[in-house]
Parts: structure tokens; sequence; C-alpha cells
């Protein structure tokens, strides 16, 4: 109930969160009185646009078939919570193949997916986010998620709901994705039209990263302290027209978002 006001006292214009714990257990329930009273501190604390992080323990790609259908299941609960607080979108990630190769491991994500939306009426859209490649995490390459997006399309998701892509900048450095010069924001996004399409991203995460580049590490950093550097956030508002959610640690978030309020400004 207070995100409105804390983001608003951060500076944000948009702001991201979660509806229950991202690390376990029942989900607080929302009445039409709590309905109600957030819209309106939306108003109040001029937000835009609200979205939701699903919980960090879910995974599409689990060998374990219960994990996967209770995975699916918090997934659609946050679809349709979102769609009674007006979010826009939820995001999740993929999720870890310790126990099949790559190719199943993409199939039965799919097949998750597919669950999630299968006779979901909400508004609250649902966005696959790019992760960054540690360990057997899938998703960490743009050919993965259009492997997934493509598979959809069996089903007629895709014709039905409008499953869009996060990008988040940590993560795709880490995944060997570079924007830290023209140059390279040139090439990664001639990688993105070979498989995504750039009119399937819908939202960024704007993070710093302390790994290097191609390091597969989830790592986020302050903007312009890390290895990708302010300037690359530059090139990426200059691209895409779309908000930036930021996931640094709130010791400098202010910074960080004063830093990316002057960067837009001079655009």
């Amino acid at each position: 109930m207070n995100a409105p006001q804390r983001a608003g006292e951060l500076g944000c214009e948009v702001f991201q969160m979660f509806t229950r714990s991202p690390q376990g257990g029942a989900a607080p329930k929302i009445t039409p009185e709590i309905v109600v009273e957030f819209k309106e501190q939306m108003k109040k604390h001029g937000q835009k646009e609200c979205y939701i992080h699903a919980p960090y323990y879910i995974n599409f790609a689990s060998s374990d078939s219960k994990i996967r259908s209770a995975s699916a299941r918090v997934v659609r609960e946050e679809l349709e919570r979102g769609s009674q607080i007006g979010a826009k979108y939820v995001m999740f990630h993929p999720g870890s193949a310790k126990d099949m190769d790559r190719a199943e491991a993409l199939k039965i994500t799919a097949e998750g997916v597919a669950k999630v939306m299968d006779g979901y009426t909400g508004s609250t859209e649902l966005l696959l986010e790019v992760s960054a490649g540690a360990g057997n995490i899938i998703g960490d390459t743009f050919e993965e998620l259009a492997n997934i997006l493509e598979q959809l399309k069996c089903y007629d998701i895709m014709i039905y709901h409008n499953i869009g892509i996060c990008i988040d900048t940590a993560h795709m450095f880490a995944s060997g994705y570079d924007i830290r010069t023209e140059e390279a924001m040139r090439k990664t996004l001639v990688d993105i039209s070979k498989t995504i399409g750039k009119d399937s991203i819908k939202l960024i995460h704007s993070n710093d990263s302390k790994i290097d580049l191609g390091g597969r590490r989830d790592r986020h950093e302050h903007i312009g302290d890390g290895k990708i550097g302010q300037e690359a956030f530059r090139y990426l508002m200059s691209t895409f027209n779309l908000d930036f959610i930021l996931e640094t640690e709130h010791d400098k978030v202010k910074e960080d978002i004063k830093k990316l309020k002057g960067i837009r400004n001079k655009l």
C-alpha cells in the first residue's frame, strides 16, 4: 500500500514492486478497499505506471512437475492481482534447467507460460526477462527468448496475449551483449532484430554491472559506477521510448534516478 508514496519520495515517475514475498509464502489478500486506496495513492504521488516482479523462486524449467505447476499458478495469480490494482506488466525469470538439455527446458517453459495464460482475461500483460546466464539458467540469450515466444504460437497464446520481453542491462551485459558504445549498441540491436524483434521489448531494467562483459553473473551496480558505464544509458534512451526501472541498492538510488533523468532531459 505504501509503494506509490515511497516511489514518489525517491523521485520515481513509475515503479516496480512485489505483491508478495519474493522468497515464498502466501500472498496478502487484495480487497476492494485496498484497490481503491492503491489507485488513489498512485494519483496522489504522481505515479503513471506500476509493474510487478514475480517471486524469485519461479522455475518453469524445473524437472519437478510440482515446481512447474506451482510456478504457473503463482505467475497467474500475480497477473490477476496486477489486473486488480492496474499494474501494466508482470515480469518473471524463466528458471533453471539442471536435469535436462536446453531444447527440452525451453519446450517445458513455453508449456508453462501457455498454462499461465490459458483462459486469462485480465488487463496486466506478461513479460519474460532476459537472464544473466549463471549456471543452468535459461533465457540468457535473445535466441532462447525468441524460441519460447515462437513455441507459444503453437498454443495460439500470442494471438490472444501480447507477451513481451523485459531487458535488464546488467543481465544482458553479463550474457555478452555489449551496449557501451554506439557501435556496440548497433550490433546488439542487430541481434535483437534477428531474434525477438525490437517491438517485443516493453520494459527496461536499467542497472550498471559489477561483472565484466560476458561474466555470466547477476551483480547490479549503481549507474556509472560499474563496467557498463553511464553513456550506455544514453544510447538506450535514444533507442527505446520505454519506462526504465532501477534495481540498484537504496543507498544511492536517488542519485541513480537523478542521473537517468538528467540523461533523458538532454536528449
